[in-house]
C-alpha cells in the first residue's frame, strides 16, 4: 500500500496526515475498475439508446464520456508514476474533479438524455445510473469527497429534473432519488469511518511495533552492557588481588636475582642463566602493570596534557613501530583542548593501539591518528559523564573485525593473534586506562575494511602541566 509505505517513523502527531494519504491511496487504486466500468456502461447505454433516439445525441454524449474518461487516466498515470505523495490535497482535487466530472456526465447527459426517450428507455437509463452510485459507494467509500463528487453530481440533476415537471409522479421522483442519494451517503459516510479507523489502528499499532523493536533492542543492548560489565569487574577485582600478590613476589625474586648476580660477579658461567631469571622475572613485573591497568587498580597521575604536542613527541617512536610498509598520518594538531588524563599511560595506550593496527595490516597500508574536540552525545560512548572531551582516533586500513570478533575484543585474554604473538590484554588495557581516566573507547570495525579505535578523554580546564610537558617531550623514540 502507498500510503502506508510512505508512514515509515512517522510520530503520533501526523497518524491524520499518514489516514489521508492511505485513503488518497486506496480510491486511486480502484480508479481503473471505475474507469473500465464508466467506459463499459456508457457504450451498453448507447447501444441501447440508439434504437429508441436519433443516434448523433447519445453518440456526442458517449464521446464526452471518453474525453472525461481518458482525463481521469492520466491522472491516475500521474499519480502512479510517483515515488512519494507528499501534497495530498492537490491529489485529492484531482481525484475529487474527476469523479465531478464523470458524475456530471450521467446526471446531466441522463437528464437531456431522458427527455428524449420513450418510458423503456427512461426506465433503462435510470436503472444504469442508480447502479453506477451504486457501484461508486463500494469503488469510493474511501475517499468520501470523491465518493460525494460523483454520487451528488450524477443524482441530484436527475431529481431536479422530476422536480422541474411539477407532477405528483414527478415530485415522487425526484425525492425518491434524494432519499437514495442520501441513503447512499450515508451509507459510504460509515465506510469512510470504518475504513479510517482501520488506518488510524494500523498506523498506531505499526508506531507502537517500532518503539516496541527499539525498547527491545535498547534493553537487550542494556542488558549485554551490564553482563559485560558485571564479568569485567569480576575478572578485574580477581586480577587485580591476584596481581597484586604476585608482584610482591616477583619484588623477591628480583631482589634475589640482582643479589645473586653481585655475589657471583666473578663467576661468568653463572651470570647468564641469573641474568635470564631476571629478564623474565622484569618482563613479568610488565605483565602485573598490564593486569593492574585492565583491573582499574594502576597509580595513574592525571595532568593537563596536551595531547598534540604529545602525539607529535610520539611520532618517530610511531613510525619506527609501524616500519616501512605503512605510511602514517596524523590530523587535527592544531587549536585542540587539552586533556586531564596520565601522559605516560596514554603513551602506552597508544603504543598499543598502533601495534595492534600494525598487526592487522601485514601486507601494509595507512594508518591515521585524528585528534579533535567532541561534546558527549547520543553517538558517544554511554559511560561517558556529560560534558566535552577529547577524542584520539586511531584508524587503520587493515583486515577489519567480523561481528562476532568485534563483541569481543574487550574480553581479557581474548586473541585473534597465534600463540605468543599477543596475550589478549591489550585492549582490556586501553579499556581500563580510559575508564579509571574517566573516559572511554568505542571500536569501529568492518571486515575487509580496516577499523577505528577512539579514545574519549575527559576535556582538561586548567593549563598544561609542566611535568606532563616535559615527560612529553622526553618519550623515548
Amino acid at each position: 500500500m502507498r500510503g502506508f509505505s510512505e508512514a515509515k517513523r512517522a510520530p503520533a502527531s501526523d497518524v491524520l496526515d499518514d489516514v489521508r494519504a492511505a485513503q488518497l491511496s486506496a480510491v486511486f487504486r480502484q480508479v481503473p475498475i471505475a474507469l473500465a466500468v464508466n467506459a463499459v456502461n456508457a457504450a451498453i447505454t448507447v447501444i441501447v439508446l440508439e434504437r429508441l433516439v436519433p443516434v448523433t445525441i447519445p453518440f456526442a454524449w458517449f464521446c464526452i464520456v471518453l474525453l472525461v474518461t481518458l482525463g481521469r487516466w492520466v491522472i491516475w498515470r500521474r499519480y502512479r508514476r510517483r515515488s512519494q505523495v507528499r501534497d495530498t490535497r492537490y491529489w485529492s482535487l484531482l481525484a475529487v474533479c474527476g469523479s465531478l466530472a464523470a458524475g456530471l456526465t450521467w446526471g446531466l447527459g441522463g437528464a437531456i438524455l431522458f427527455s428524449l426517450m420513450p418510458s423503456l428507455g427512461q426506465i433503462f437509463l435510470t436503472f444504469v445510473i442508480g447502479g453506477m452510485c451504486a457501484g461508486a459507494v463500494v469503488l469510493s467509500a474511501s475517499h468520501l469527497a470523491t465518493l460525494l463528487a460523483f454520487l451528488l453530481s450524477a443524482s441530484l440533476p436527475m431529481a431536479v429534473r422530476f422536480f422541474c415537471e411539477s407532477t405528483v409522479t414527478g415530485n415522487a421522483l425526484g425525492a425518491m432519488i434524494v432519499v437514495f442519494a442520501a441513503a447512499l451517503s450515508f451509507a459510504g459516510g460509515h465506510l469512510n469511518r470504518i475504513f479510517a479507523e482501520t488506518m488510524r489502528l494500523r498506523f498506531e499499532l505499526y508506531e507502537a511495533n517500532l518503539r516496541l523493536q527499539s525498547e527491545t533492542r535498547e534493553r537487550e543492548e542494556t542488558e549485554a552492557a551490564l553482563r559485560q560489565a558485571q564479568k569485567l569487574e569480576a575478572v578485574g577485582q580477581l586480577t587485580g588481588g591476584i596481581a597484586h600478590d604476585f608482584n610482591n613476589l616477583l619484588t623477591i625474586i628480583i631482589g634475589n636475582l640482582m643479589l645473586g648476580i653481585g655475589r657471583v660477579s666473578d663467576n661468568s658461567a653463572a651470570v647468564p642463566p641469573l641474568q635470564g631469571a631476571l629478564q623474565a622475572a622484569e618482563k613479568g613485573v610488565g605483565l602485573i602493570q598490564r593486569l593492574l591497568t585492565f583491573a582499574r587498580r594502576q597509580r595513574l597521575e592525571p595532568r593537563s596534557v596536551d595531547l598534540a604536542r604529545l602525539v607529535t613527541n610520539m611520532e618517530e617512536l610511531l613510525r619506527r613501530t609501524l616500519g616501512p610498509g605503512i605510511r602514517l598520518t596524523i590530523t587535527g594538531a592544531t587549536g585542540i583542548a587539552l586533556a586531564r588524563v596520565d601522559a605516560n599511560q596514554l603513551e602506552l595506550a597508544i603504543l598499543n593501539l598502533t601495534i595492534n593496527a600494525r598487526d592487522a595490516m601485514p601486507a601494509g597500508g595507512m594508518l591515521g591518528i585524528g585528534i579533535e574536540s567532541r561534546c558527549a552525545d547520543r553517538g558517544s560512548p554511554e559511560q561517558l559523564a556529560p560534558g566535552d572531551h577529547i577524542v584520539i582516533s586511531i584508524s587503520d586500513t587493515g583486515t577489519g573485525m567480523d561481528e562476532v570478533t568485534l563483541s569481543q575484543v574487550f574480553d581479557p585474554f581474548f586473541t585473534t593473534k597465534d600463540i605468543g604473538g599477543g596475550s589478549g590484554l591489550g585492549l582490556p588495557m586501553v579499556q581500563g586506562f580510559a575508564a579509571q581516566s574517566g573516559g572511554a573507547v568505542k571500536i569501529y570495525s568492518k571486515l575487509g575494511e580496516g577499523t577505528t579505535v577512539e579514545l574519549w578523554l575527559p576535556q582538561a580546564n586548567e593549563p598544561p602541566s609542566e611535568t606532563a610537558s616535559a615527560d612529553s617531550e622526553n618519550s623515548p623514540v
